[in-house]
């Protein structure tokens, strides 16, 4: 491969880099953008096809909400047995809603007071 100093910007999926790299990038089709859905468009047993398989979504697991606000999920969530599950995600359910409502309370007593503090300037 050779380097060039010009501005334009360098495709290395092109098989022909010692051409000009303007021409192929207008030239190339433009893929699209491969997302997840949205937490609530995801419908249980939904599946979603990531090379060439069919990807069950439910085997991600549930969202754990943790105390800080961010989010995470279970690692070994495909290893548990289906009692198990139905086990986290009643325990989630609960835990998930009383950290959002905890976080949210915070959030709105932060505001409250710099709204306050800019009122008092």
């Amino acid at each position: 491969m050779s380097s060039s100093s010009s501005s334009s910007t360098t495709n290395n999926n092109t098989p022909h880099s010692n051409t000009d790299h303007t021409e192929t990038d207008q030239s190339e089709p433009h893929k699209p953008m491969l997302t997840l859905p949205a937490p609530g468009d995801a419908e249980p047993g939904m599946s979603l096809e990531v090379n060439g398989k069919d990807i069950k979504l439910d085997i991600l697991g549930p969202v754990v909400v943790n105390e800080d606000g961010t989010m995470s999920r279970i690692d070994n969530w495909a290893e548990m047995a289906e009692i198990e599950k139905a086990n986290v995600r009643r325990i989630l359910l609960k835990r998930n809603e009383l950290r959002l409502k905890k976080l949210r309370a915070a959030r709105d007593a932060e505001i409250a007071n710099e709204t306050a503090s800019n009122k008092l300037e």
